[in-house]
């Protein structure tokens, strides 16, 4: 069951977003991104506020002993439901709000008929997947992240919605952790989703190691509670990634990147317990399952990913990253996809970043499931 107001401390709902709840007590925590208070999300969060698209419904639940916050928020006239998970209430309910006021905007961004001014660079599908299908007129506007270019984008990149796009649509890249966060999840979702085609490297096994990349109180109360968490990475240059799973009655994958091993597992790791906590009934089948965001009663991926991966050096894990100087991120992902990320604002937010070359751009609707190595 989900968590209910001033209840006591809970384990992780299945079913329900948690509901409304009163005042909730500050918790230790961390941003898991650069391992420092939140307060960029919540400062984004608090400018929006007078300022939303639609009226809004918030709620605040405490999961795993209190180590872990949920938060969710809810755009009444669109029904955009976002339920976000962090290591302190104020973290979480502002990454909820601000991925409710992206979705919320996206459902409705239109896509513009006429044709681009000359300053301004126009992409087309070929541009983001092979093989594309048919391209519609429709485009929408989007800016560089490292040039500042202003590009016209096929509507189908960045829609949601049952719309003629013929791209099956996708939330990866929608911030609710800034632009920056954006970009990660992207670089995070191509990497694994690569990997999971064709794993020619083998994972790194840190299970065992939670207590020291994620607060320790909440590894015992996952395990108090029986559920079994998993965490892998897959180590770069000038970041990590990690993926995350949570398994018992059901099971729930996340991808995330970051700076540090530690910091990339603790954001896998809230995405996963997040993933748990969302109604199934609003997750789009292809966008939860292809997307590694949320694999529903799969457990035996986990398995298969224990049994496999190499196991690691806790001391190296937690050296990874730490004191590297690295380029930003949009310079990241440009040196990896070839292009620079676009920025898409709507309704005088930001709502996506979108990058060519990303292996997160589909053609719809979906086709054969994605790639697995489990025999």
């Amino acid at each position: 069951m989900a968590p209910i107001p001033d209840s006591p401390r809970s384990a992780i709902s299945a079913s329900r977003p948690p509901v409304r709840s009163g005042d909730v007590h500050a918790a230790r925590g961390r941003d898991v991104r650069d391992d420092t208070e939140v307060t960029k999300s919540a400062e984004l969060a608090e400018s929006m506020a007078g300022t939303g698209i639609a009226e809004s419904t918030e709620g605040t639940a405490e999961v795993l002993g209190g180590e872990v916050h949920l938060a969710y928020a809810r755009r009444a006239a669109s029904g955009v439901v976002a339920v976000a998970a962090g290591f302190t209430p104020r973290g979480a309910r502002a990454r909820a709000e601000t991925r409710a006021t992206a979705l919320d905007a996206l459902y409705a961004i239109p896509g513009s008929l006429s044709g681009p001014d000359d300053d301004v660079r126009e992409l087309g599908l070929a541009d983001f997947m092979p093989e594309p299908p048919a391209d519609i007129e429709a485009r929408v506007a989007g800016i560089g992240l490292l040039s500042g270019d202003s590009y016209a984008l096929p509507a189908g990149i960045v829609w949601l919605g049952d719309r003629d796009g013929r791209v099956e649509p996708t939330t990866v890249g929608v911030p609710d952790d800034g632009e920056d966060g954006a970009i990660a999840d992207l670089l995070a979702h191509d990497m694994v989703t690569r990997w999971w085609a064709s794993p020619r490297t083998p994972l790194l096994r840190v299970s065992e190691h939670l207590p020291r990349l994620i607060p320790e109180g909440a590894a015992a109360a996952a395990s108090l509670l029986g559920l079994r968490v998993s965490a892998f990475l897959l180590p770069g240059p000038d970041f990590q990634i990690a993926v995350a799973g949570v398994s018992g009655d059901g099971a729930t994958i996340a991808a995330a990147a970051a700076r540090t091993a530690r910091a990339a597992v603790g954001e896998a790791f809230l995405r996963a317990i997040a993933a748990r906590a969302q109604p199934w009934s609003t997750l789009p089948v292809a966008d939860s399952l292809r997307r590694l965001t949320v694999w529903h009663r799969e457990s035996d991926y986990l398995a298969y990913l224990e049994w496999s991966a190499l196991e690691v050096d806790p001391t190296a894990v937690e050296a990874m990253g730490v004191g590297a100087a690295s380029p930003s991120w949009a310079e990241i992902a440009t040196r990896r996809f070839g292009h620079e990320p676009v920025l898409v604002t709507a309704f005088g937010h930001a709502v996506k970043v979108v990058c060519p070359g990303a292996a997160c751009y589909r053609t719809a609707p979906p086709g054969t499931p994605l790639p697995c190595p489990v025999p």
